[in-house]
């Protein structure tokens, strides 16, 4: 029993008071930089527009961009926010209103924003995938109109499944015995904690890991896919260069010719096509990144399961309160990295996005 209650006070001991402020100053500032890097770089919204909403991969992709791009905002808000807190707790000052709760407020909102980006990722995930292993039949499925009606669902879903945390809290005007006046400070409902488990069973539970178990096995299947392709290729590619004689014509007319192995005929031409294959390696970068980035939030999430003591208000809350930190430095990265995966993958978009700014230079 000592030794029980002598590691609980080394987890309690690992993140002190003074640890904690760096930590979390560490974290807001770093975040904060990323954010603001993020948000310049989704400027990709407007080059999407003006290739033209004209099927539903170039729809699916600006909705997860407009998800980043709002995701980023709260992210850079929280980071100004956390500057107010850290000042809070290392100096006397005191501002009007109360930098803690509105930090929490950000999270929140960082958190349903989100929950739209990973279902965004693993739509497109799961359409590319199933375009690609069976093309003829899912070709013409995930048409503009679809995308649209997923991408606004999954917006809606997002607010609906975190509504009952928001609205059970909030700010309301409170004394403050430190400087004698009252100041909007952050109110939580008592039957906040109930429904904060409940709908984080979901969100940070059940959805992450589902999520990243579907992409996974999506990005396998792509990944065969792409190989496969490339196999054919080669082949085909050899077949050409070799010199084809008159004897070589006659023999082609009597026997078949040859495929590599893992061959379709109902599908391979689809696979070949070079705007299909750029599309697909597009999605599995997406989906990669994603998977590396949402690792550390299942990790987290695990360990809160384990150690119902590790969340906010309770005995290791510095603690989770700075792994929380580091780990959106990864959902950062995942929202701002995806400009230079649309330009590395995407020829239409590479060309909008050049003549945007040379337009912009020849203006100037």
């Amino acid at each position: 029993m000592s030794n029980f209650i002598n590691g609980t006070q080394m987890l309690v001991d690992l993140v002190t008071d003074k640890h904690y402020i760096i930590i979390i100053e560490c974290t807001s500032d770093i975040g904060t930089i990323f954010a603001f890097l993020g948000v310049i770089s989704n400027i990709i919204i407007r080059t999407f527009i003006a290739m033209g909403l004209s099927d539903g991969v170039t729809v699916s992709f600006l909705a997860l961009a407009i998800f980043d791009l709002t995701y980023l905002i709260a992210s850079l808000s929280l980071g100004v926010a956390v500057v107010f807190y850290v000042i809070e707790m290392r100096t006397k000052i005191r501002f009007k209103i109360e930098p803690y709760g509105v930090c929490l407020f950000f999270g929140s909102c960082m958190i349903f924003i989100n929950l739209t980006n990973v279902l965004a990722t693993t739509f497109l995930a799961v359409a590319r995938c199933m375009c690609v292993s069976r093309p003829l039949q899912f070709k013409n499925t995930f048409t503009r109109k679809r995308a649209i009606y997923f991408m606004i669902t999954f917006a809606i879903f997002s607010i609906i499944i975190y509504l009952p945390i928001l609205v059970n809290m909030g700010m309301v005007q409170r004394f403050d015995s430190r400087t004698n006046t009252s100041r909007p400070s952050l109110w939580i409902s008592p039957k906040r904690e109930f429904i904060k488990e409940i709908v984080w069973l979901v969100i940070d539970m059940v959805l992450p890991v589902a999520t990243q178990l579907i992409i996974l096995v999506c990005v396998v299947i792509m990944v065969n896919s792409l190989q496969e392709a490339s196999r054919f290729r080669q082949s085909t590619a050899s077949i050409s260069l070799k010199p084809f004689t008159h004897q070589d014509r006659n023999k082609s007319l009597s026997r078949k010719v040859k495929m590599p192995k893992g061959y379709d005929s109902n599908n391979v031409i689809e696979k070949l096509t070079g705007k299909d294959l750029l599309v697909v390696q597009q999605v599995v970068l997406i989906s990669v990144v994603y998977i590396v980035c949402n690792t550390p939030k299942i990790l987290i999430s695990i360990a809160t399961s384990i150690e119902p003591e590790f969340t906010i208000g309770k005995t290791y809350s510095k603690l989770y309160m700075c792994a929380n930190g580091l780990r959106k430095h990864f959902e950062i990265l995942n929202a701002a990295v995806n400009l230079i995966i649309y330009y590395k993958y995407n020829t239409k978009f590479r060309a909008m996005m050049r003549r945007s700014f040379s337009c912009k230079v020849n203006i100037k």
